[in-house]
């Protein structure tokens, strides 16, 4: 988080055509441990594509995609890891 604003930083990927998963992951997975929010500015139109693809589990999960005027914003939460549901199979 940005620690003046006390908000989550955002990542500009609005330019990533290929290869967008990987590299949100990539910021996520290589974020700071105090870092429990990051967005992500991504192009318009590919919020089935994002559900998809983090689904469930994980230390990081998508919970808001918001739309702005050229873009839209993909809001991730840091989750604690459940030993007993690594998957996030129970949420079903």
């Amino acid at each position: 988080m940005n620690e003046k604003k006390n908000t989550p930083e955002i990542i500009d990927v609005q330019h990533v055509t290929c290869g967008l998963v990987p590299l949100m992951q990539t910021h996520l997975e290589g974020s700071e441990p105090h870092v429990d929010a990051l967005e992500f500015k991504i192009r318009q139109g590919i919020e089935t594509e994002l559900w998809n693809s983090f689904g469930t589990g994980g230390l990081w999960r998508l919970i808001e995609i918001r739309k702005d005027l050229f873009f839209d914003i993909a809001c991730f939460r840091r989750e604690e890891e459940n030993e007993l549901d690594p998957l996030g199979l129970m949420e079903f």
